[in-house]
């Protein structure tokens, strides 16, 4: 019968796995050990009553389990969220900051030559004032 199959191992194992108190375990295995030879009191009001309390915790731990898991994905969703709006905000600013390192690169370099004329010009300008006062002075 049932108590040769696979089923009835599961079960079995399942006495040992599960929270069960001391009486109902000792009762279930009891179930399970009697041998299709030996006499068996019916116990099944009982045996329905475990595997009912047994049933409602597995439901239970699940129930436990997926709102856990729904509550791992919305933190998620929310973090991927916040670095992805982060990422976007740090790539506008190197973008800005890599176009106005371009613009100061170019203001450097008018600068430069702005210098250079306006050195040109100084030598220029002291060259002419001492033809000048040699002019000047003969």
């Amino acid at each position: 019968g049932f108590l040769q199959t696979s089923a009835a191992a599961r079960l079995r194992q399942l006495t040992i796995d599960m929270e069960l108190s001391a009486a109902d375990r000792d009762i279930l295995s009891a179930f399970l050990s009697t041998g299709s030879s030996q006499q068996y009191a019916p116990q099944s009001g009982q045996i329905t009553g475990i595997l009912k309390e047994m049933k409602d915790t597995m439901e239970k731990a699940l129930a436990e389990s997926t709102a856990s898991e729904e509550s791992s994905i919305k933190d998620f969703e929310a973090l991927s969220a916040a670095k992805t709006k982060e990422i976007e905000a740090n790539s506008a600013a190197i973008e800005s900051k890599t176009a106005r390192h371009g613009e100061v690169g170019l203001e450097i370099v008018a600068l430069q030559e702005d210098l250079d004329d306006t050195t040109k010009a100084l030598a220029d300008d002291k060259k002419f004032l001492a033809d000048l006062d040699t002019n000047c002075a003969t």
